[in-house]
């Protein structure tokens, strides 16, 4: 029977490289975090943007206020110069005028809307769709 020629064994299992004795591919497993310290990283990560913004603003002001008490108020010519004493870009009267405007405007956001978890900016969004009128949405097209 010619069928016979062609059968061999049943193979089960993998298939193997020649050569390779151990073929098999071994992996990092990752630590599982619990649900407790996912909602305080994501909170500590919403709260570490602004905060690290607010105190770099902070840390300019404090540089300024300090050039102020030392008497080392200088007009500059140029927006680009430097203070050779602290290796920082010195701003002009018009950029800290309008830090400050943006801070305050940031503070002001902060009061108003508190620091909302990515949940809860997802609930609110779609309550506020779900409020909107569907004229815009494609009628049904074809029979039935």
């Amino acid at each position: 029977m010619p069928s016979e020629d062609y059968t061999s064994t049943p193979s089960t299992g993998k298939l193997k490289l020649k050569g390779v004795k151990d073929s098999r591919i071994t992996k990092k497993r990752k630590n599982k975090i619990s649900k407790d310290e996912k909602s305080s990283r994501d909170i500590v990560e919403d709260n570490s943007v602004m905060l690290k913004k607010l105190e770099e603003e902070d840390l300019e002001i404090r540089r300024e206020e300090k050039k102020k008490k030392e008497g080392k108020s200088e007009e500059l010519r140029d927006d680009d110069a430097e203070d050779p004493e602290l290796g920082v870009r010195v701003k002009t009267e018009a950029e800290r005028k309008y830090d400050e405007q943006r801070r305050k405007r940031l503070d002001d956001r902060l009061k108003r809307e508190g620091v909302k978890t990515h949940k809860q900016r997802v609930e609110e969004l779609n309550r506020y769709l779900s409020g909107l009128s569907e004229h815009h949405d494609m009628p049904r097209i074809g029979p039935g």
